[in-house]
């Protein structure tokens, strides 16, 4: 357990707001909205040769510097075949340990070329799936990312307590087609907990598993109206601040 000493400047809890596969609503609409309120959110993104990331580098530059947190999220997106929109060739059941790690290793090397100057980072695991190969081949990758990265995103829809919580398998809320009450109410329970918890968001006000930009508008203005009960902030750089107590 955790020598956890309570949040900094004696908030309540802390909430993280992270977006998944570097989709152009991020910048379109994401961004924005995250500037308006003055908060800090996570962005893992994919950035591949000819990827939406590189197509749009600028924005995602701007990004970075204004002091928004860029994540990997592999290069290849691998998740399990079981989902129809795998192709067979990224279907994790047939990879090995070395070939994610490659993976996850190329989207770092590649993040740090196109954006210089790039800082520390977390991790979130595609489609919140955390293991490569099938049956006796069967294997977590979570150690491999727990030697790369201070902290690490799955799905899981529950919030993290600062105690016990593993780092490298931090759960998060996904959320599509929510209002900000929705959002607002499912904070409640961890307000009075004193947890973490982490917002897991894909399209905003677009693209796949949207979520209104007005109802991200409305749970961002309300976290920066409770600023003082509510440290939010990166996942990495929450992370950090929970491993110093480990």
């Amino acid at each position: 357990m955790r020598s956890f000493k309570g949040w900094p400047g004696k908030r309540r809890a802390a909430i993280s707001l992270s977006f998944d596969d570097s989709v152009l609503s991020h910048l379109q609409n994401a961004f924005p909205v995250l500037q308006r309120w003055g908060l800090r959110g996570t962005f893992y993104v994919l950035p591949g040769e000819g990827s939406l990331f590189e197509e749009h580098l600028d924005g995602w530059r701007a990004l970075s510097e204004n002091g928004h947190e860029l994540g990997n999220h592999t290069l290849s997106h691998p998740c399990s075949r079981r989902h129809d929109f795998t192709p067979p060739e990224r279907a994790l059941e047939g990879w090995t340990l070395q070939q994610i790690e490659a993976d996850i290793d190329a989207a770092t090397k590649r993040l740090r070329e196109l954006i210089p100057g790039l800082g520390s980072m977390s991790f979130a695991y595609p489609c919140g799936e955390a293991f490569v190969g099938e049956g006796p081949t069967r294997r977590s990758y979570v150690p491999s990312v727990a030697r790369r990265f201070v902290a690490a995103r799955v799905v899981g829809n529950t919030d993290n307590d600062p105690r016990t919580c593993d780092l490298h398998r931090l759960h998060s809320w996904l959320v599509t087609g929510v209002s900000a009450d929705d959002m607002i109410a499912m904070i409640q329970p961890t307000l009075e907990a004193g947890r973490w918890g982490i917002f897991c968001f894909h399209g905003i006000g677009g693209d796949h598993l949207s979520v209104d930009t007005e109802a991200l508008d409305g749970l961002a203005r309300y976290l920066k109206e409770h600023e003082h009960d509510i440290w939010v902030d990166t996942v990495y750089t929450i992370g950090r601040y929970l491993a110093a107590f480990s």
